[in-house]
């Protein structure tokens, strides 16, 4: 997500993010809780920030719903060790709760390195990551002044942890301890994945591929909302090329993990993403005019990418 937003356009993202006209009177959550969470065994660990819902024997999805950004952590685990894929904003006792779920050891694979899923790396021992510039730089944490308006009493709707302070929350610094390269396989023991690199969103992008499994945790690069392509670090002509490399594995898999909002979405969406990404190169294909950005409407998503497009050689360049 971007760093530095705004708190009337966290309100729009809201709104629209649900797929829910704001009712009269309303707030951003009153489209909560989504239906399709019900559709998931609920496990109680104890604590009031953190939603975590089984999805099969050994997946778990770890939720944050009281937070707009909706962000969601997911424990990946083998016979021999666990992935924590993403470990969303720092803001509740993330290992308090996935101790409570495994006793493995636990490797954290960040799918790309906002502050919204890295800021609780600092609670392990062991995280992967890639030897990107832009990756190594966000490692060093972010202040509270770097995360702005991303941090507010307006973006939180309950169940705030007491020992919270909107004034001193920051993005703890963390280190990378192994290095991953694309195409690389993490062996959990009886469960592999495989680290796939898509640039775009951000320039450490990955997907997470379980071909076992037939999951793919899919970060910031597919969700059901409004998906950001248009900051300083996104390249749409980078997302249009991942976008391509994405759907190759349609065939491996069945369900996407995404980062935000909603889980287990149908593969069928990597179609849909790839078609999304052609569709905005045609210059006939109609969008919203923003500020410096354009918004595109599809089925289930929209992307918000740059004004002018980023995509080859621009007209006047």
């Amino acid at each position: 997500m971007k760093l530095k937003i705004s708190a009337i356009f966290l309100l729009m993202f809201f709104i629209s993010s649900c797929g829910e006209q704001e009712p009269e009177g309303g707030n951003w959550y009153d489209a909560l809780p989504r239906e399709s969470w019900s559709n998931y065994e609920f496990i109680d660990t104890n604590q009031d920030w953190f939603e975590v819902y089984k999805l099969t024997d050994n997946t778990y999805a770890i939720y944050e719903p009281n937070q707009w950004q909706e962000a969601i952590s997911y424990l990946l685990i083998g016979s021999e060790k666990a992935m924590l894929v993403d470990t969303l904003q720092g803001i509740g006792d993330l290992k308090a709760v996935t101790d409570q779920l495994t006793d493995l050891p636990i490797i954290v694979m960040n799918t790309h390195s906002h502050y919204d899923h890295v800021s609780s790396n600092f609670q392990y021992d062991t995280i992967y990551g890639l030897n990107k510039p832009y990756t190594i730089n966000n490692a060093k944490g972010k202040t509270n002044a770097e995360i702005d308006g991303g941090m507010t009493p307006e973006t939180i709707w309950k169940n705030l942890p007491r020992t919270f302070s909107f004034d001193l929350y920051e993005s703890k610094p963390f280190e990378i301890d192994h290095f991953v390269e694309n195409g690389e396989i993490i062996d959990l023991g009886d469960r592999e994945i495989e680290v796939i690199y898509i640039p775009g969103h951000t320039p450490d992008s990955v997907i997470l591929v379980d071909r076992k499994n037939r999951m793919m945790a899919t970060g910031d690069s597919f969700y059901p909302a409004p998906i950001y392509v248009y900051s300083d670090t996104s390249s749409f002509q980078d997302f249009f090329i991942s976008a391509q490399t994405m759907f190759g594995f349609t065939d491996d898999v069945d369900f996407l993990l995404p980062g935000h909002n909603e889980t287990m979405q149908p593969a069928s969406y990597l179609n849909e993403l790839r078609r999304a990404t052609m569709a905005i190169i045609n210059p006939t294909t109609p969008f919203i005019q923003g500020t410096g950005t354009r918004t595109y409407e599809f089925d289930g998503f929209s992307l918000i990418v740059k004004d002018p497009l980023d995509f080859g050689i621009r007209q006047g360049d």
